[in-house]
């Protein structure tokens, strides 16, 4: 599938998700994003392609322009939020394809937002094919950034599949318990205590600065 189809069918699923949570759930902080409640997550998303459709992208992707998405919709519930992300949703989906890195980038921010959700309310994390997408995106990017440090490749294994991060002979390993929580430590969801904690076959500290999409705390 194509940016435009995952964004899609993942909006979709968000959608469906928010929809059946109580209030109380949406009211709950999001574990990875503390500052957010699982409403502001929405709002966010919302937000975004608000803002894309709008072509209001300056400062795009840094914490100033995420928060005035929030802001801006504090007022709202989330049957107003999902019908204004079904109103301007489309028209972004519809040029995502033509945007290259970018459409990637908001596939894997609905993607990540989609189980900040599922792990505020305690349900298990997404298993799409857009979140198999997203994570094999993760584990590249890894690997590029492991071999601009110079770092051996590192095999990475989740459940019932495996990788190879990095280029030639792996010398060392990283296990997580499944697919959902490796997608959590790659997109930088986790802290650095937390990632240390893993099952490693070797020292993780050369890793650690290098293996996260964003910094993560600890």
């Amino acid at each position: 599938m194509d940016p435009s189809e995952h964004y899609g069918q993942q909006r979709a699923r968000v959608t469906e998700l928010v929809r059946g949570l109580t209030p109380e759930q949406l009211q709950a902080r999001t574990p990875a994003c503390p500052d957010w409640t699982v409403r502001e997550v929405l709002s966010h998303l919302t937000g975004v392609t608000a803002d894309v459709a709008a072509h209001r992208l300056e400062g795009a992707g840094q914490p100033s322009w995420s928060a005035a998405q929030v802001a801006a919709r504090q007022d709202k519930g989330v049957d107003e939020l999902v019908a204004e992300w079904e109103q301007h949703a489309p028209a972004v989906e519809s040029q995502l394809d033509d945007w290259g890195q970018f459409g990637w980038i908001l596939v894997w921010d609905v993607t990540m937002h989609d189980d900040d959700i599922r792990e505020s309310a305690g349900l298990p994390f997404g298993a799409s094919p857009t979140h198999t997408a997203v994570l094999d995106g993760l584990v590249a990017r890894a690997g590029k950034t492991l071999t601009e440090a110079g770092l051996p490749a590192l095999a990475i294994t989740a459940g019932e599949r495996s990788w190879t991060a990095g280029e030639g002979e792996p010398a060392m390993s990283l296990a997580a318990s499944d697919e959902g929580e490796l997608a959590r430590v790659l997109g930088g969801r986790r802290s650095h205590d937390r990632m240390r904690a893993m099952a490693w076959t070797g020292d993780p500290e050369p890793y650690l600065p290098h293996l996260t999409l964003f910094p993560p705390g600890g």
